[in-house]
This record gives C-alpha cells, sequence and structure tokens, in this order.
C-alpha cells in the first residue's frame, strides 16, 4: 500500500518505490528497489537523483547490498 507521496510500481520480485527527498537542501527524488522476500541485505538497491543547492544535477546509487554507502555519483553538466 502507497503512503503520501509515494509511488510504487509491482516489478518481477518487487516493488520500485519512488519517495522525495527529504533534505530541503538536496531536493530530488529516491527510487529503491523493496524485494517481495526479505534477506540479507544491509542497503537496498537505490538511486537518487537530487539537485543540492547551487550545484549540478546528480545521480547517487547504492548497488552494493553490504554497505550503506552510495557506490557510484554521475554529475550531470548543465
Amino acid at each position: 500500500m502507497a503512503r503520501e507521496n509515494e509511488l510504487r510500481v509491482k516489478i518481477q520480485g518487487g516493488y520500485l518505490v519512488a519517495t522525495p527527498s527529504c533534505d530541503p537542501d538536496y531536493p530530488g527524488i529516491d527510487i529503491e528497489f523493496q524485494p517481495d522476500k526479505e534477506g540479507p541485505l544491509y542497503t537496498l538497491p537505490r538511486v537518487l537523483m537530487e539537485k543540492p543547492a547551487g550545484k549540478n544535477l546528480r545521480a547517487l546509487i547504492w548497488a552494493d547490498p553490504a554497505s550503506e554507502d552510495y557506490t557510484s555519483e554521475i554529475n550531470f553538466q548543465e
């Protein structure tokens, strides 16, 4: 069941869940994969698209389930 300001899309094996970023200095959208089955994941697969105040748009990617830190950063040129 989707909560307020949440978009849930069913895909094979789970859901893609999109929510607004909660930090006003880093407005954006957070897209996370939530599997149907719980497992030994420390961090769920995730992409955060944000526009930090005074900086370029960027995407942060969490691809390593054993780490809470993002694994890739893509900065978009304006």
